[in-house]
Protein backbone atom coordinates (compact mmCIF):
# COMPACT_ATOMS: atom_id res chain seq x y z
CA UNK A 1 0.00 0.00 0.00
CA UNK A 2 1.25 3.41 -1.29
CA UNK A 3 2.74 5.76 2.01
CA UNK A 4 -0.13 8.29 1.16
CA UNK A 5 -2.93 5.52 0.69
CA UNK A 6 -1.59 3.68 4.22
CA UNK A 7 -1.54 7.26 5.89
CA UNK A 8 -5.25 8.10 5.07
CA UNK A 9 -6.21 4.62 5.95
CA UNK A 10 -5.01 5.06 9.37
CA UNK A 11 -6.80 8.74 9.56
CA UNK A 12 -10.23 7.24 8.43
CA UNK A 13 -10.11 4.48 10.82
CA UNK A 14 -9.37 7.07 13.90
CA UNK A 15 -12.12 9.58 12.95
CA UNK A 16 -14.69 6.63 12.16
CA UNK A 17 -14.09 5.10 16.01
CA UNK A 18 -14.63 8.50 17.11
CA UNK A 19 -18.11 8.57 14.88
CA UNK A 20 -17.00 10.81 12.70
CA UNK A 21 -18.54 10.69 9.01
CA UNK A 22 -15.65 11.17 6.42
CA UNK A 23 -15.39 11.66 2.63
CA UNK A 24 -12.00 12.02 1.04
CA UNK A 25 -11.82 12.46 -3.37
CA UNK A 26 -11.26 9.49 -4.94
CA UNK A 27 -7.27 9.48 -6.05
CA UNK A 28 -6.81 10.05 -9.77
CA UNK A 29 -3.41 8.67 -11.94
CA UNK A 30 -1.42 12.48 -12.59
CA UNK A 31 -4.29 14.86 -11.05
CA UNK A 32 -4.71 16.86 -8.04
CA UNK A 33 -7.40 15.39 -6.09
CA UNK A 34 -7.50 17.43 -2.35
CA UNK A 35 -10.21 20.03 -2.37
CA UNK A 36 -9.01 23.49 -3.57
CA UNK A 37 -5.60 21.57 -2.92
CA UNK A 38 -5.34 22.08 0.79
CA UNK A 39 -7.76 19.31 1.90
CA UNK A 40 -7.62 15.10 1.92
CA UNK A 41 -10.26 14.61 4.22
CA UNK A 42 -13.74 16.19 5.13
CA UNK A 43 -15.10 14.77 8.28
CA UNK A 44 -18.74 15.38 10.05
CA UNK A 45 -19.94 15.31 13.30
CA UNK A 46 -23.10 17.22 14.79
CA UNK A 47 -22.62 20.32 13.78
CA UNK A 48 -18.98 19.99 13.40
CA UNK A 49 -16.81 19.70 10.28
CA UNK A 50 -12.90 18.86 10.47
CA UNK A 51 -10.98 20.05 6.79
CA UNK A 52 -7.93 17.98 7.21
CA UNK A 53 -4.15 17.49 5.40
CA UNK A 54 -1.91 14.39 5.71
CA UNK A 55 1.15 14.37 5.45
CA UNK A 56 4.34 13.40 7.31
CA UNK A 57 6.33 15.68 9.67
CA UNK A 58 8.96 16.56 7.35
CA UNK A 59 6.47 18.17 5.08
CA UNK A 60 4.42 20.20 7.43
CA UNK A 61 5.83 23.48 6.83
CA UNK A 62 5.30 23.09 3.44
CA UNK A 63 1.79 22.06 4.03
CA UNK A 64 1.28 25.10 6.15
CA UNK A 65 2.27 27.72 3.55
CA UNK A 66 0.24 25.97 1.01
CA UNK A 67 -2.53 26.61 3.13
CA UNK A 68 -2.08 30.20 4.42
CA UNK A 69 -1.35 31.04 0.71
CA UNK A 70 -4.54 29.59 -0.42
CA UNK A 71 -6.71 31.07 2.63
CA UNK A 72 -4.77 34.75 1.89
CA UNK A 73 -5.39 34.66 -2.03
CA UNK A 74 -9.14 33.63 -1.71
CA UNK A 75 -9.60 35.72 1.43
CA UNK A 76 -11.26 32.39 3.07
CA UNK A 77 -11.69 32.37 6.58
CA UNK A 78 -11.73 28.49 7.96
CA UNK A 79 -9.19 26.05 10.21
CA UNK A 80 -7.72 23.21 8.08
CA UNK A 81 -5.60 20.68 10.24
CA UNK A 82 -2.48 18.87 9.39
CA UNK A 83 -2.06 15.65 10.58
CA UNK A 84 1.42 15.01 10.64
CA UNK A 85 1.95 10.79 10.63
CA UNK A 86 5.11 9.86 12.17
CA UNK A 87 5.52 5.84 11.35
CA UNK A 88 7.94 5.83 14.75
CA UNK A 89 5.65 6.49 17.55
CA UNK A 90 2.72 5.34 14.87
CA UNK A 91 1.06 8.29 15.93
CA UNK A 92 -0.55 11.73 14.11
CA UNK A 93 1.02 15.43 15.41
CA UNK A 94 -2.58 17.60 15.02
CA UNK A 95 -1.80 21.05 13.74
CA UNK A 96 -4.78 23.81 13.15
CA UNK A 97 -3.98 26.47 10.63
CA UNK A 98 -6.74 29.47 10.06
CA UNK A 99 -6.57 32.70 8.98
CA UNK A 100 -9.22 35.44 10.45
CA UNK A 101 -9.88 37.97 7.89
CA UNK A 102 -10.29 41.50 8.91
CA UNK A 103 -13.62 43.21 7.86
CA UNK A 104 -12.77 46.34 6.63
CA UNK A 105 -14.50 49.53 8.38
CA UNK A 106 -16.67 51.32 6.22
CA UNK A 107 -16.08 55.66 6.14
CA UNK A 108 -18.90 57.63 7.09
Amino acid sequence: MAKESLIRKKAIEILRRDKWVVWFAPKVKFHETDVFGIIDLLALKGSRQKNIQLTTPPNVSAKRKKITNFLKKNKVQMTVEIWAWNHRTRKFKKEKVNLKIKKKSRGK
